[in-house]
């Protein structure tokens, strides 16, 4: 497990301070008209094999890209703080053994990247945001990104932790203020705006870039677009505005159709019509998909460089190897991968969704911020309403299985075509008991599917000629008499059927599966290539989507009003319910686990 900050702070505060690295306005200031410089952003993985797996990665891809710096990012109100300093200082260090002790290393390694620290100030006690920044100062970590972050909860109900951190400027200023002028700050940048509105109010928001830059901020890092004409106008808007400080755009290659849109959705980002007619005849082919963002992020980068002064590019490599990779090599000339270290070709370069191996970096949702409700809180709350029973809870999941709901809070986008397949299921599960259903709120499903061709339109996925299997699998929020009745009918049935459950509490889990057993759900069987496994539900992929899960309940549960019936009612939900996850084997049975959920009588 990785140490918090505090133990971390105290393990070195009697090592010496190393050197001081060239900041990230000094490397763009110094290096030469036709350079070419790159930074790349990791997450810290959610499960210790993919922390260990990400380690050698980042060694990879810095041995082999040579980027400037790398970003790691900080979750929302600090909730990444402990991995995220820990993997900053193994980076900043060359410390990529995950058995090493990365304290009680004095001085950088050969293979030692500069980094910049996230940090975001909302919801943060300024104790540990002390103890962050002295902690980074330690391990030589000399540049900051500042960001506000997002407030946990509804605006309107939102209390700061401490009144000093509203905004990204207030965390500027006290950098500043605490630390002079040793570390770099960099703030982030929108060049679609943070909000489409009038001619005023993006001239508003320029003026907000303006006044970080006189608090101190000396670099800009941009979110994501795909508008590169946008772009653009507002690079020139900026300079216009007295904003003279590096702009760093923001790049992020499409790695698969889904999250790709799941991405924009989330940034509000636009979407030329061009980029949309490249994608879409290809959405179901994952590789074709990657190798069409590969493209489209370097033609990005040639024409933002043709028409602006600009040399710096940032990467999101939503912590994968080949895109970023691929762009960079497709750039600017880099050497090869050094020998001695594995090839670029991974077996995790197609995530999908939350169950993917939990080995992957990438493993889990892409972003790496943490749980959220991904939606602005007015907006949530019109969507979902103002629930006070449990009965308003199912009509909200029937409405989303139905079709009739864009999204719910576990997932950001509408149900898939597959769904519709189980519908009648579904909709028996969710529907309330007093009207005739189960009260048994489903967050993922999948029917079965015993070898369609891989260009089936809604089970396809990969190249062409290949086949697509499925093994039926659900997961629920249940109750706990409700639990225990599924559990004895899965331990009474005569085929094999496995599950994990567990509460909000860290230290529960039941499941059959024995450990570090593998639950393959979702395969594909392709010409000429090994069996792509796309969904594995195991024991660490459970834990970590169930901690998430939870952590979405309480992040609803803020929306509303302290003391509220809503807000007592969700709470209530999040303490009590169990999450279970259920797979049936029996993949050429496409009614076996329906079957079985049907038979399970539940408490009244």
């Amino acid at each position: 497990m990785s140490p918090d900050v505090l133990s971390i702070a105290r393990t070195i505060r009697m090592m010496p301070v190393v050197r001081e690295p060239p900041s990230i306005d000094e490397k763009i200031r110094q290096a030469p008209k036709d350079a070419h410089l790159w930074s790349l952003e990791f997450f810290p993985p959610k499960t210790v094999l993919g922390q260990a797996n990400l380690y050698e990665r980042i060694e990879r891809m810095t041995r082999s890209l040579q980027p400037s710096w790398v970003h790691v990012t900080w979750g929302t109100g600090g909730s990444t703080r402990d991995s995220s300093l820990e993997l900053a200082a193994r980076v900043q260090n060359g410390v990529f053994d995950p058995e090493e002790d990365v304290s009680s290393v004095t001085s950088p390694r050969d293979g030692a990247c500069d980094v910049c620290l996230h940090l975001t100030c909302t919801n943060v006690d300024p104790v540990y945001l002390d103890e962050a920044l002295d902690s980074a100062k330690r391990y030589g970590i000399c540049n900051i990104l500042a960001l506000r972050g997002d407030a946990p909860r509804g605006e309107e109900y939102w209390v700061a932790t401490d009144k000093r951190f509203q905004h990204a400027i207030d965390l500027i200023r006290y950098i500043r203020a605490r630390h002079g002028d040793y570390f770099c700050i960099g703030m982030a940048g929108f060049p679609e705006g943070l909000s489409r509105g009038t001619e005023a109010d993006h001239q508003r928001e320029l003026a907000f870039l303006k006044e970080k830059q006189d608090a101190g901020a000396q670099f800009i890092v941009t979110q994501l677009f795909y508008d590169v004409d946008g772009f653009v106008r507002w690079y020139h808007a900026c300079r216009q505005a007295g904003i003279t400080i590096p702009v760093i755009p923001g790049v992020m290659p499409i790695q698969n159709y889904s999250s790709f849109l799941r991405m924009v959705n989330l940034c509000g980002a636009t979407v030329p019509q061009h980029v949309l007619d490249l994608l879409e005849p290809i959405r179901m082919d994952d590789a074709k998909v990657k190798d069409t963002g590969i493209q489209l992020s370097m033609e990005l980068i040639r024409t933002v460089r043709a028409h602006t002064d600009i040399q710096t590019f940032h990467i999101y490599t939503l912590n994968l190897e080949k895109s970023a990779t691929n762009v960079i090599k497709g750039i600017a000339n880099v050497p090869s991968p050094i020998p001695d270290l594995p090839g670029a070709e991974t077996w995790d370069e197609f995530p999908n969704g939350r169950y993917t191996d939990a080995r992957s970096p990438a493993f889990g949702e892409m972003d790496g911020y943490g749980a959220s409700l991904k939606l602005p809180p007015s907006q949530a709350v019109q969507l979902w309403g103002t629930p006070v029973d449990e009965e308003d809870i199912a009509r909200m999941f029937t409405r989303y299985v139905s079709g009739q709901l864009s999204c719910v809070p576990w997932c950001d986008i509408p149900v898939w075509d597959e769904t519709t397949q189980l519908l009648p299921m579904l909709l028996r599960l969710n529907m309330p008991k007093a009207e005739g259903g189960k009260s048994w709120w489903t967050v993922g499903s999948q029917p079965a599917v015993d070898g369609c061709e891989s260009s089936d339109p809604v089970f396809g996925f990969g190249p062409e000629g290949g086949y697509i299997f499925q093994k039926a699998f659900v997961e629920l929020f249940l109750t706990q008499e409700d639990k225990e009745a599924l559990v004895a009918a899965i331990r009474a049935s005569a085929r094999p059927v496995t599950y994990f459950a567990g509460t909000c509490d860290p230290s529960s889990m039941e499941t059959n599966v024995q450990r570090q057993g593998l639950n393959t759900v979702t395969w594909g069987v392709f010409p000429g290539k090994e069996v792509a496994q796309s969904t594995i539900i195991e024991e660490a992929s459970f834990r970590a989507w169930r901690d998430e899960a939870f952590a979405i309940w309480r992040e609803w549960e803020l929306l509303f009003p302290p003391r509220s019936a809503t807000r007592s009612l969700l709470r209530r939900i999040h303490d009590h319910r169990w999450l279970v996850t259920v797979v049936h084997h029996d993949y050429k049975d496409p009614d076996a686990l329906w079957n079985l959920l049907d038979q399970v009588q539940t408490a009244r």
